[in-house]
């Protein structure tokens, strides 16, 4: 039924996932693979080819995510080719068959058994006990248009990989000595007194004048830029907008119905009235007054006026939250009190008020609901063929609005939309469609006067857009920001000034005199820095990077001032104390340690590897092929 019919349809949708992270792993493997019959290379690397085909197809996919990134949905590939992208990409896949050149050098070969191995490890190819199936394995494979030999080499590439990086970088034993050395470092502790200059507090600043104004605007004018805005026509097609037009019997969701009728079975439930405190000996004393027969609601008020909580509980679930004394609740009769019962909330009292028995809910009280899910499901499943007859209708000349209307879609329209969904009033644009974020990427990736594919968004929706109009960044017109212009520029002489400020207060202190006493004198505060750490673990608020770097460069027979630039102004520092962490690192910090320092020998083990790879194989780049590729039309 429907329910099993989604449940396989989640699971071929994780499968599907799985299948396509394992062809990009694959997308850098061996020769043949991607290269149907031709055997073209653009590069050989010692005795194995770049394919052609792979090469193509890795540069596409770092031309769209350089289009996304720089906001040029129009970048060509030329144009890119000409900016550098081609080295990226053919420096990128020589990297790794380097790798497959030195397992052919050394004859290595991953062995079928431990292919098998990762084949039986795959949940994608898993069934529902979490065993390999070879069926279920062909039947992925088929639909990804692959072969078992096809997909095992991609195997056998990923593993050999793996398998030489791992020899040369396996563990290593840290020395102890580097260990300390480093904890040494790390744990370095330093104090310090701290003069603030706030920038706010700078006064006999001068008004800026119109020249300088312009110059600012002139010299700053991407602070000041208009956002590029776009205005577009939004169809999206989602189930709900085909729901109306499912046509479903009384007999067919009567059947399913049937088919899941342990779902519509309500378990015994009881409205409960609790009183509860962490005290248990007011519970036991309002258990004991009520045994002997005091109300319930006045034992209730009078424990609460003490300091017990009462808590009328209406729907109490054996599977909720207090389901550890659940079981002694469902004993109780109607009207009852259970003893004395702790939970991980405290102690409780329970009066059962009202015990509703199980049953099972009629078809005529689930029937609409039931209706409304098969109506979304059927909806669902047949909105693919929605989509197909869009796509007809705009193939056979058909505007956006047209289509949309045939379908019985209204489009959305969207005027002067930025990057960020914001409109020109600065409301939030699509609010109330799905998958917003994806639609407004797939805006600014559209060309101007173009239509968008026809594209399938995570919820199983489908959305095609048309872009009317783009408005490019550009500057805002001086007039239009010169408040703008005016605070930037003040904010900019405050910093300036706070500046002379605190390295007069340095200079003081280098004459002799003391930090706190030159501070107050010039109005500043002075606060204290104690037990900094190069991370800045310890220091506050006030204290920058930069200060921290300061302390920890300076000297401590010196005692040199620090002038360095926070958050909220100028700061100058004088160093006060050192502790060297000489304590050593305990266990804990230890292993800790010993872990990073074997993880980042590791990676440097292999970046050394793969260096020394280019040494040890020959590298030939097929010039011609490349340039074959991009002397086509873009």
């Amino acid at each position: 039924m429907l329910q099993s019919m989604r449940q396989a349809t989640k699971s071929w949708a994780a499968r599907g996932v799985i299948i396509i992270l394992a062809l990009s792993f694959g997308a850098f493997g061996i020769n043949d693979v991607f290269t149907g019959g031709s055997r073209s290379a653009v590069a050989t690397v010692g005795d194995v080819d770049v394919p052609t085909v792979l090469f193509d197809r890795q540069f596409q996919r770092a031309l769209q995510r350089e289009r996304e990134r720089s906001g040029r949905p129009d970048l060509t590939r030329d144009e890119a080719h000409r900016a550098g992208l081609t080295g990226q990409v053919l420096n990128m896949l020589v990297r790794e068959y380097l790798l497959d050149a030195e397992a052919s050098r050394l004859g290595l070969r991953a062995a079928d058994a431990s292919v098998m191995q990762e084949l039986e490890g795959s949940p994608a190819f898993s069934n529902e006990q979490g065993r390999f199936d070879p069926e279920l394995y062909d039947l992925v494979l088929e639909r990804n248009n692959m072969t078992r030999a096809e997909y095992e080499d991609l195997i056998r590439v990923d593993l050999l990989r793996g398998q030489l990086l791992n020899a040369v970088g396996s563990d290593r034993k840290v020395p102890e000595s580097l260990i300390e050395a480093v904890h040494r470092y790390r744990a370095e502790e330093r104090s310090a007194r701290l003069a603030l200059v706030s920038a706010r507090g700078m006064t006999g600043l001068a008004e800026p004048d119109e020249a300088a104004l312009t110059a600012y605007y002139e010299a700053n004018t991407a602070s000041f830029m208009a956002p590029e805005r776009r205005s577009a026509v939004v169809v999206q097609l989602t189930p709900e907008a085909m729901v109306s037009e499912i046509e479903l019997s009384d007999e067919d969701v009567y059947a399913e119905y049937e088919a899941r009728i342990d779902e519509f079975d309500l378990p015994e439930r009881r409205s409960v009235v609790q009183i509860n405190a962490q005290d248990e000996a007011l519970i036991r004393e309002g258990a004991q007054r009520l045994a002997e027969g005091e109300l319930f609601d006045v034992v209730a008020d009078d424990l609460q006026r003490r300091g017990a909580s009462v808590l009328p509980i209406p729907d109490f679930r054996a599977d909720g939250p207090l389901s550890s004394v659940s079981e002694a609740v469902f004993r109780l009769a109607e009207g009852s009190v259970s003893d004395p019962l702790q939970t991980a909330f405290g102690w409780h009292l329970f009066k059962v008020e009202e015990v509703v028995p199980a049953r099972r809910q009629s078809f005529e009280e689930v029937k609409q609901a039931l209706h409304d899910e098969m109506a979304l499901d059927l909806a669902g499943a047949g909105l693919f063929r929605l989509s197909t007859v869009l796509e007809d209708e705009l193939g056979g000349g058909a505007s956006l609005e047209q289509g949309a209307a045939v379908v019985g879609v209204e489009p959305v329209m969207l005027l002067g939309v930025t990057r960020n969904g914001l409109d020109r009033s600065g409301a939030l644009a699509l609010s109330d469609l799905s998958e917003r974020d994806d639609i407004i990427s797939l805006l600014f990736q559209t060309a101007e006067g173009r239509e968008s594919h026809l594209t399938e968004l995570n919820d199983g929706s489908f959305v095609i857009l048309r872009v009317d109009e783009v408005a490019e960044s550009a500057p805002r017109p001086l007039e239009g920001v010169r408040g703008d212009v005016r605070s930037a520029l003040m904010r900019e002489a405050e910093r300036e000034a706070a500046e002379r400020v605190a390295n007069t207060l340095a200079d003081r202190v280098r004459e002799g005199e003391d930090l706190a006493a030159a501070a107050r004198d010039a109005g500043f505060a002075v606060t204290t820095l104690e037990n900094v750490r190069r991370d800045g673990q310890g220091a506050g608020p006030d204290a920058s990077l930069a200060l921290i770097r300061g302390l920890f460069e300076a000297s401590e027979s010196e005692r040199e001032p620090i002038v360095a630039e926070t958050a909220g102004g100028w700061g100058v520092a004088v160093l006060t104390g050192v502790n060297d962490a000489g304590r050593g690192a305990t266990g804990e910090e230890r292993d800790r340690l010993r872990e990073r320092l074997a993880r980042a020998w590791r990676g440097d083990l292999t970046e050394v590897y793969r260096a020394a790879l280019y040494g040890r194989h020959q590298i030939s780049v097929n010039e011609g092929t490349l340039s074959a590729l991009f002397s086509q039309q873009n």
